[in-house]
């Protein structure tokens, strides 16, 4: 081996490092507020009145923005 190959070794094997992920405490707690918010969106759009059922499909896809379009840009 020359050095050109440990070189290039060393720079693949330090570029191959996972990323520390994200904080587990605030994924559970991001889960709990979106699921709870989505389900109870769902709750909501189940009660029979035409302003409820709005009420609660604002709710519904307010939770499924935020989950997946806000959340992946602030954990990242």
């Amino acid at each position: 081996m020359n050095t050109e190959q440990v070189t290039q070794d060393r720079s693949r094997t330090e570029g191959d490092v996972t990323g520390r992920g994200t904080n587990p405490v605030l994924n559970a707690v991001l889960f709990v507020l979106l699921f709870g918010l989505f389900a109870a969106g769902l709750y909501v759009l189940s009660l029979f009145t035409f302003w409820t059922f709005l009420i609660g499909l604002t709710m519904s896809i307010v939770a499924l923005f935020l989950a997946f379009d806000v959340v992946p840009r602030f954990l990242t």
